[in-house]
């Protein structure tokens, strides 16, 4: 077996990895829900999964690609190619002054900036 010995490390690396995913994909809100749903399902409790959520506050930010049909018709399959890496622009920036890239949707992005204490996005 190619993983022989390393078989813990592997292991850990996945749930990090799918962690990191799942705060991607339901915020910090969601995570947070996520985490106490499955520090009750370690004492036997029963998996709750309408929980309810908490409120954050923060800023969005929605902008699209501008003419983007235009773009489409021009570029054909290499729009792809030209969205993701508008997409990295737009994701970067994001990060780099401590927002969380929400959701894409073809030309269109959602951003947001926490305004709670804990700094989260």
């Amino acid at each position: 077996a190619v993983l022989k010995g390393m078989e813990t490390s592997f292991l850990m690396s996945t749930i990090l990895r799918i962690g990191s995913l799942m705060k991607v994909g339901f915020g910090s809100a969601g995570v947070e829900i996520i985490r106490k749903n499955l520090e009750r399902s370690s004492t036997g409790s029963k998996l709750i999964p309408n929980t309810q959520g908490t409120s954050v506050s923060c800023i969005f930010l929605f902008c699209d690609i501008r003419q983007f049909t235009d773009a489409t018709e021009c570029l054909q399959e290499e729009v792809f190619v030209f969205t993701n890496k508008v997409a990295a622009i737009v994701h970067s920036w994001c990060n780099a002054y401590g927002g969380s890239a929400n959701k894409n949707v073809g030309d269109a992005f959602l951003m947001s900036w926490s305004l709670d204490d804990s700094g989260g996005s």
